[in-house]
């Protein structure tokens, strides 16, 4: 039976939540040093206020410049136990102002700092896709946003994203794009997958750069590599598949059974496409089978890969994997972030918020137990305690 009085402070519980509070205020305030503040003249609102403000009221389930400045009002003692707030809080106008002035480039810098700090394991595998923002699409001649993410599929936790450029051409300027944000990353003897928009030798030239390795799908982007794979796996099914490397995993739930087989064969020593694509080694070929309320459906993918055919297991699981960056990171931005319902008008505004809403979703992911991101949320909008542990993830973050 605990005899301790109810008016007695328990000290120690006390000083570990006092040292991680100065421990989470060191570190935000360190990464935001990174970042070149637009406005030039003095301010009422320092950056770093306005930054940890938005990130905990994107925790907390806010979505528009009018969430963030309601949360600060309503919520300003317990900001004020992170950050002075000397001034109060922010209007939404100010949030607005600077969200739309700020550098994505420069908050991408901070980004990273405290990113790197949630990671529990080096990266083995690193997807790689692009996700559109359709709310701003065509608002005062605006384009529709699209940015690239790298996504660390084992820790859960978008590593980077970079906007693409509108004017560039091929696939909405992941063309040039992937190659740029593959080079701001460590990716040394990590799996690079990207799905057939990203087919493109400069984008391989880019992973050989970085001494990693990939796995990329091809489709009629890429007809003479297409075809080249369909004929080596024709041969080969022509024997039964006789000796050819093999992997096959299936699950089933929900109505639904699946079944995928992956079957690798050597790239022929005599190939040009050898040539155009750097250290090609291997064709995939994934044979995916669904079979939904009695209905059978089949497709069937190939893939190219640097790594021996010896891998199949490993190529398998990393192409199933790859679709983590939709299932994990883009279905979750939009429906528990409604990231594509957003209509942030003008500016930088709608990408550094993106940015936030991925550093919310990496300190939910780091949160032990089976917690629903909506259910994060949530808890952490109505409890302080909650929020504080939530935020605590920052402290963890060394540089």
């Amino acid at each position: 039976m605990n005899n301790v009085p109810k008016h007695v402070v328990n000290t120690v519980k006390k000083d570990n939540g006092s040292r991680k509070i100065k421990a989470v205020t060191k570190t935000f305030a360190a990464a935001v040093k990174k970042i070149d503040d637009p406005r030039t003249s003095e301010v009422d609102y320092p950056l770093v206020e306005i930054l940890f403000t938005a990130l905990v009221a994107v925790c907390c389930g806010g979505e528009s410049y009018y969430d963030v400045a309601t949360f600060a009002e309503q919520q300003l003692r317990w900001l004020r136990k992170f950050f002075p707030f000397k001034n109060g809080t922010p209007s939404h106008d100010t949030f607005n102002r600077v969200f739309d002035l700020l550098d994505p480039n420069s908050l991408e810098k901070a980004y990273r700092l405290l990113i790197e700090g949630l990671k529990i394991r080096t990266p083995k595998h690193i997807a790689i896709d692009g996700k559109a923002s359709r709310g701003c699409y065509k608002i005062k001649g605006q384009g529709l946003l699209h940015v690239v993410s790298a996504y660390d599929t084992e820790n859960g936790i978008a590593l980077g994203q970079q906007k693409t450029k509108n004017d560039e051409g091929k696939d909405v300027g992941e063309y040039n794009t992937i190659p740029a944000l593959i080079e701001t990353l460590d990716i040394k003897d990590t799996l690079v997958t990207v799905d057939a928009g990203g087919c493109y030798a400069n984008i391989v030239d880019a992973v050989v750069a970085g001494d990693g390795n990939y796995l990329i799908t091809v489709k009629d982007n890429q007809p003479t590599l297409l075809n080249e794979a369909k004929e080596a796996f024709a041969k080969v099914e022509a024997k039964d598949f006789e000796g050819v490397p093999c992997y096959q995993e299936s699950d089933q739930g929900h109505g639904r059974i699946e079944e995928r087989t992956y079957y690798a064969v050597p790239v022929a020593k005599e190939s040009a496409m050898r040539e155009k694509w750097q250290h090609l080694e291997t064709f995939v070929m994934g044979v995916l089978s669904r079979e939904v309320k009695g209905k059978t459906s089949r497709e069937v993918r190939y893939l190219i890969s640097d790594l021996p055919c010896e891998e199949v297991q490993r190529l398998g699981r990393s192409a199933r994997e790859h679709w983590g960056i939709e299932n994990r990171l883009h279905w979750v931005l939009d429906v528990s972030f409604r990231e594509d319902a957003h209509r942030t008008r003008g500016g930088n505004g709608e990408e550094n918020l993106g940015k936030l809403r991925r550093l919310a979703l990496g300190l939910m992911r780091k949160v032990k137990g089976k917690q629903t991101v909506p259910t994060m949320m949530f808890k952490a909008a109505l409890s302080p305690d909650f929020r504080t542990a939530l935020i605590g993830q920052i402290a963890k973050c060394k540089f």
